[in-house]
């Protein structure tokens, strides 16, 4: 069994704007997924995120495990409304855009 990891964005990014800021977050994400380890992820001291950093960093994991077992596995903290709201409607939109191909 696992351990629960806390991941502090701007341990590993300076800025949150970016395709290539996300991919950095995602490579660490899905490094704490597959050693089986829950992650919360903390927000602190990040007021907002664009949907490039957060398609590359949270969307991408679809790819790799299906929702339940990322909402499961992968929690937020350290966050906004608008930021948790943004995280929602990016992950609502790519999982009922998947469905269409289903």
């Amino acid at each position: 069994m696992g351990r629960l990891v806390k991941l502090h964005i701007k341990d590993y990014v300076d800025q949150v704007y970016s395709n290539d800021d996300g991919v950095v977050i995602y490579q660490r994400l899905k490094n704490e997924l597959e050693n089986s380890n829950k992650v919360s992820v903390s927000f602190q001291d990040i007021k907002a995120l664009n949907s490039s950093f957060i398609n590359s960093a949270f969307v991408e994991l679809l790819n790799d495990y299906d929702f339940q077992f990322i909402k499961e596995n992968l929690s937020f903290v350290d966050s906004t409304k608008a930021i948790n709201n943004t995280i929602k409607s990016r992950f609502s939109f790519e999982i009922d855009e998947r469905k269409q191909y289903v």
